[in-house]
């Protein structure tokens, strides 16, 4: 009976650490919340959370192990001694704000945007176009990453800057190539793990070609991404949000939302 009450203690501390706020999982606060901060934190955070006076929210931290609760008084408080100065803000616009912020850096699957999986999934197979060089489950092109388990992968928002800006972040691993070898062949494809002696070509068929570069002739090196540079335009708001609701549940693994106790349920 001695280990008794420090067992039943550690219980209650698990407990307490699958304690999750409803805005966390929800698409419309997560929305709210992306408003709220461009208002109230882009000035200091820059407007995707890539940092500038403040710190970069979107690379990990040492802020990111903050439990949701601790994440909240971050934001309402402050941090003393910092530039970071306390939010006067209602407690429920407080709560989207951290929604949103944990969503930068957490798996899409844990925030999903307020679209419909449904229609994402006839865009991403119909207009999209996608399953040309993406593949899911075994389906699709092989020139784009496999999609398979994007959703618990990726954050959200650096799923949806892939889609409407997808030279942001220089596409490293996916660079278009054409290739003239000295021996005559023409190879075009993605280049994978380029050095100053050897070079791997994915082809449209994913077939995985590896030259040293001294049978190499010609080397043409796309400056864009791969991937269409106009769906920005191309798709509405609405359809862009249904593309990423569908991208967000792609999981090997099914996401399980952390239960709550029910002494937190009732905040």
């Amino acid at each position: 009976m001695i280990l008794a009450v420090p067992l039943l203690a550690q219980h209650e501390d698990e407990k307490k650490q699958t304690f999750k706020h409803p805005a966390f999982s929800d698409p419309q606060a997560i929305a709210a919340g992306k408003k709220l901060f461009a208002t109230s934190c882009a000035a200091c955070h820059g407007a995707g959370g890539q940092g500038g006076r403040g710190p970069n929210l979107v690379q990990r931290g040492v802020w990111h192990p903050l439990e949701e609760e601790a994440l909240f008084k971050t934001i309402q408080k402050g941090v003393p001694g910092a530039d970071m100065p306390p939010t006067n803000l209602p407690e429920d616009q407080l709560w989207r704000i951290a929604s949103y912020v944990r969503s930068l850096t957490a798996p899409a699957i844990e925030s999903p945007p307020p679209g419909d999986p449904a229609s994402g999934e006839a865009l991403f197979r119909g207009k999209g176009g996608c399953p040309q060089c993406h593949r899911i489950k075994a389906r699709g092109g092989m020139l784009g990453p496999d999609l398979s388990n994007v959703g618990a992968l990726r954050p959200m928002e650096m799923i949806r800057e892939s889609i409407v800006d997808p030279d942001a972040d220089g596409f490293p691993g996916y660079r278009g190539v054409t290739v003239l070898t000295r021996d005559g062949r023409t190879l075009q494809g993605v280049a994978r793990n380029r050095t100053n002696y050897s070079l791997q070509i994915l082809d449209a068929q994913g077939e995985l070609h590896l030259l040293e570069m001294g049978a190499v002739k010609e080397l043409k090196l796309s400056a864009h991404s791969p991937m269409p540079r106009d769906y920005k335009e191309k798709f509405s708001r609405r359809e862009i949000d249904d593309l990423l609701a569908f991208l967000s549940r792609q999981a090997i693994r099914p996401h399980e939302p952390p239960a709550r106790t029910s002494e937190n349920a009732k905040q």
